[in-house]
């Protein structure tokens, strides 16, 4: 079956044609439904990151709530929206792994996040440890010992006790107001006074007012510790680490952003590019078989033209070789019988005349 195919044939060239034209439309549809469907896929993940950035406020947010307010519901807040957001890197991490070296900078941001989790945490335990409120804590313990101490220095009438009491009272507020550490040693000059003016007073509770006082100094050192480690501002200790760590966190999601921009960006010039490119091959393609079809046909169309010019001279075969197509090759065969026919049939009548004319001169003799 094979072998019978012509492939110079005015019916193949059509059907290469079409094959042409067909092949390019459905390698252009395919292309455009791939890189299509790449694009959605890129812009959804777009659409998850800005997601992210969303929840890094929302976490940003419910962390400076607790900061300013010490409340416990902007932790459970924090906890249940860290885990959501934790989720959505694992959720999307596979899908960047197929993108190059963004996995590697989603790698880092979950890194980063944990870090900024854990520290944030940490200092959510130490400023539990300090107190949520003035009852609680080390704020608690030594609220509640000076309020003691001061209401047994009121009833023994102790009014110069209860002068330091006050002023080391005082550096303690200025401490926790403005968190500096000349505060603390303020006040430690003055429990130093306040406890040898207890030690030297002459009443009989002497040990439970030095007890008290130790219980508020101890407290409140401890307080002092914390909040060193805390921060004393928001840029040292616990406080300034995990404000860092919230920088790099959002400058990382930026990086993938933009990253995953350029891979969008690059995803439609190469949509554009290959479209080109298959139209631009399709069309040089057509055009190169049209061109050559037509240069065949008129080749071939000029011989036949030749050929019947040349007959009313002389008869001369057509070559079929020069013809190109398999059509035009068939019609040189057939002008060619026809050619050898109508040489047969005049020799044929020649052969007839001379016959005739033979017969002719022999009547006449014998008349």
């Amino acid at each position: 079956m094979l072998a019978t195919i012509q492939f110079d044939s005015i019916k193949t060239r059509l059907i290469i044609i079409i094959t042409v034209c067909l092949s390019g439309m459905l390698v252009l549809v395919g292309n455009q439904i791939y890189n299509t469907d790449r694009l959605i896929n890129l812009n959804s993940q777009s659409k998850q990151l800005l997601n992210l950035s969303h929840e890094l406020l929302q976490l940003r947010r419910h962390e400076k709530d607790f900061l300013l307010r010490r409340d416990p519901q902007y932790v459970d807040k924090f906890r249940i929206r860290a885990d959501v957001f934790s989720q959505q890197i694992t959720q999307l991490n596979p899908i960047f792994a197929k993108l190059g070296d963004t996995n590697t900078l989603f790698d880092e941001l979950s890194v980063s996040f944990t870090q900024y989790r854990t520290q944030f945490l940490s200092l959510v335990s130490l400023q539990t440890q300090i107190g949520l409120d003035e009852n609680s804590g080390f704020q608690g313990r030594f609220r509640q010992a000076t309020h003691r101490l001061e209401e047994q220095l009121q009833r023994f009438n102790q009014t110069d006790l209860q002068i330091l009491m006050l002023q080391m009272r005082r550096s303690e507020k200025d401490f926790l107001l403005r968190k500096k550490l000349v505060y603390v040693e303020r006040e430690t000059l003055f429990y130093q006074q306040l406890s040898l003016a207890i030690t030297q007073s002459n009443q009989l509770n002497v040990q439970q007012q030095q007890a008290l006082l130790d219980i508020y100094q101890q407290s409140f050192l401890q307080l002092v510790t914390a909040y060193q480690t805390i921060g004393l501002d928001h840029t040292l200790g616990l406080q300034g680490q995990f404000r860092e760590q919230a920088h790099a966190l959002e400058s990382q999601l930026t990086r993938v952003s933009n990253k995953l921009a350029v891979l969008i960006s690059f995803a439609e010039k190469r949509v554009e590019r290959i479209s080109l490119l298959i139209m631009t091959i399709t069309t040089l393609v057509l055009i190169i078989i049209l061109i050559k079809s037509y240069i065949t046909f008129q080749r071939a169309f000029l011989n036949f033209v030749m050929f019947f010019y040349r007959c009313k001279r002389e008869y001369q075969h057509m070559d079929g070789k020069k013809l190109g197509f398999s059509e035009f090759k068939y019609l040189a065969t057939i002008a060619n019988e026809m050619i050898d026919a109508r040489c047969g049939i005049e020799r044929q009548l020649h052969e007839a005349h001379r016959h005739i004319a033979e017969l002719e001169k022999m009547n006449g003799d014998s008349a």
